[in-house]
């Protein structure tokens, strides 16, 4: 069972990064991988019918395949929001909305007994949280990105921001941890992520709203205030996780190899405290005090999303990064 160091704790407060090796076992990888082929599977054939596809690429591995599907769709999303872990943030929710909330994520990723030690040892309660501001990022080599989809920060680079910028204003006090988990290697030439040294100790930086037509999530530090001597690479291997306090600096860059940059962007914080997405559905992952309230069971799990679509399709109001609309002006984000 893994267990931080003092001496990596002390990093991590320190530095407000941390990166950790060996996380995830080859068994859990495995796992995680069959689910999202059989996700593929199931998807090609229902796109070849509706004619967005010229054929399902059924022959090639799931890396390749992947990348030749995407290369073909005119809507990345009619596959992607399939691969997400999360709803799209959209006020319009389609009908048939979807996301992966498999029993593959949830038993080998979400609630990875691992995992859940780092976060408890990071944030220093044993009340934990699952935050619903978590994705799944599968980026194909950029050569291979059709340029009207390679900005999209899910399949592309990601500009520098803060993690904390993306929660609702009223979020109040929270302490949140991320959870970056590598599925595959994360290095400089396949879009590893970068941070900023030392940046956690800053206020929330100001965020120029973006203007991508299908989510408000993509939100970005304008680069004149970043500070470029302080930049760090977070390079880790296949089952490794990177961690970050909830206001470091941080970005990816391009994925300029031959092969897909996959990874999952969790979020834990202490139980009781807003999220910053109440609409969505978080769980108590673990709890010395109320254990009877800790979330086992992935198929309820899954529903609490599947509901949670179909309230926001009858109309509950949500907001996304309203906060930072008033900046689309700002000189800097121009």
């Amino acid at each position: 069972m893994l267990k931080l160091t003092p001496q990596q704790i002390e990093h991590f407060n320190e530095k407000g990064y941390l990166i950790v090796e060996h996380v995830l076992s080859e068994l859990d990888i495995q796992a995680i991988r069959d689910e999202y082929s059989a996700i593929i599977d199931r998807e090609a054939p229902r796109l070849l019918d509706e004619g967005q596809l010229s054929q399902t690429y059924a022959h090639l591995p799931f890396e390749d395949r992947y990348t030749k599907i995407l290369y073909e769709l005119e809507d990345m999303y009619a596959l992607y929001q399939h691969l997400d872990i999360s709803l799209p943030l959209l006020q319009d929710m389609p009908e048939d909305a979807s996301l992966n909330a498999g029993p593959a994520v949830f038993n080998h990723v979400l609630t990875h007994p691992n995992i859940l030690n780092i976060a408890e040892a990071l944030l220093n309660t044993s009340e934990l949280f699952s935050n619903p501001v978590q994705h799944t990022r599968i980026k194909p080599p950029k050569a291979a990105l059709p340029t009207t989809i390679a900005i999209d920060s899910n399949v592309a680079k990601t500009g520098w921001h803060q993690d904390e910028a993306v929660l609702t204003d009223d979020v109040g006090e929270i302490d949140m941890l991320t959870v970056w988990v590598a599925m595959t290697d994360a290095n400089r030439n396949n879009g590893c992520m970068m941070c900023v040294e030392g940046s956690h100790r800053k206020e929330v930086t100001m965020h120029c709203p973006g203007n991508h037509e299908q989510s408000s999530a993509e939100i970005f530090i304008p680069e004149d205030l970043i500070d470029q001597d302080k930049i760090v690479d977070l390079e880790v291997g296949k089952g490794g996780v990177v961690l970050l306090h909830q206001r470091t600096e941080h970005g990816s860059y391009d994925n300029n190899s031959d092969k897909i940059r996959w990874s999952f962007d969790l979020r834990f914080n202490k139980i009781g405290q807003h999220t910053g997405r109440e609409v969505f559905p978080g769980f108590v992952a673990r709890s010395q005090q109320n254990p009877e309230l800790v979330q086992t069971d992935a198929e309820a799990w899954a529903q609490e999303w599947f509901d949670t679509r179909d309230r926001i399709v009858a109309g509950e109001h949500v907001l996304f990064n309203e906060r930072w609309l008033p900046y689309s002006r700002h000189q800097l984000c121009a």
